[in-house]
């Protein structure tokens, strides 16, 4: 029994220093109404003990960000980033403040945390959205990184400068502590329970399609960021949320 034991650990311990070797898989998430909320402090329904102040304004962390991070940071061939078109000290001093269940800073297992002066300007149209006007490129700024090893993750999948691939945030509301109903008609807010619940949710989404896409990608000929882009074309329609909402 010591014998198999100990050769299974060695098996596992091998296997994860291979993956920890191949080419990284670089998984990049945005900070605005993805990984963060801006919160009106008027509103009682997001005043909430997870609201972060930085610079003059307040901030929430999307539920579960901190689990699915720390869960994502445990394979040995991910290496995760956030960029964000806000300034650099802004964006730092968020996730200095974001504390895991393991109690590290979300900033700790940052490979990097790049800001407003890593995005690369391709119009001076002032007539355009910033999301036309600038854009999210990995080039030179992810050492290692590919198109085909890398994916994004933005409310605004526009930012990403081809080939770079990305995939939405899958949220679209303001934050509410609890569903209003009140508020059912009003833009950016849900209409539904479900559809607030999903918002609530979606962090256990990304967690589920990346770590399927992850093991996938292990064993595929096929880029681990279209692997991804797959697993979200198929599986990340609300009918399917609470089929995967589980830490």
């Amino acid at each position: 029994m010591k014998l198999f034991l100990a050769s299974l650990f060695l098996a596992l311990s091998f296997q994860g220093s291979v993956y920890a070797q191949a080419a990284p898989i670089d998984i990049v998430f945005d900070i605005d109404w993805t990984t963060f909320y801006s919160i009106d402090t008027t509103s009682p329904n997001q005043i909430d003990n997870q609201n972060i102040a930085i610079e003059g304004k307040t901030y929430r962390p999307t539920e579960h960000l901190g689990e699915v991070l720390q869960a994502l940071s445990l394979h040995p061939e991910v290496r995760i980033s956030f960029f964000s078109g806000g300034e650099k000290s802004r964006n730092e001093a968020l996730l200095k403040k974001l504390i895991l269940p393991n109690g590290r800073r979300a900033f700790d297992i940052a490979y990097r945390v790049l800001s407003k002066e890593n995005l690369q300007q391709v119009s001076e149209d002032s007539n355009l959205k910033f999301s036309q006007r600038y854009k999210k490129s990995f080039e030179g700024l992810l050492p290692g990184a590919t198109p085909q090893r890398t994916i994004l993750i933005d409310d605004q999948v526009e930012f990403s400068k081809a080939p770079w691939k990305a995939v939405p945030s899958l949220g679209v509301f303001n934050y509410q502590k609890v569903f209003d109903n009140r508020q059912s008609a009003q833009q950016f807010y849900p209409s539904t329970e479900q559809a607030w619940l999903n918002e609530k949710d979606k962090a256990l989404m990304w967690k589920s399609l990346l770590e399927e896409a992850i093991v996938l990608s292990r064993k595929s000929d096929k880029p681990f960021s279209q692997i991804t882009s797959d697993l979200w074309s198929a599986k990340s329609q609300n009918s399917l949320c609470k089929n995967v909402f589980i830490l």
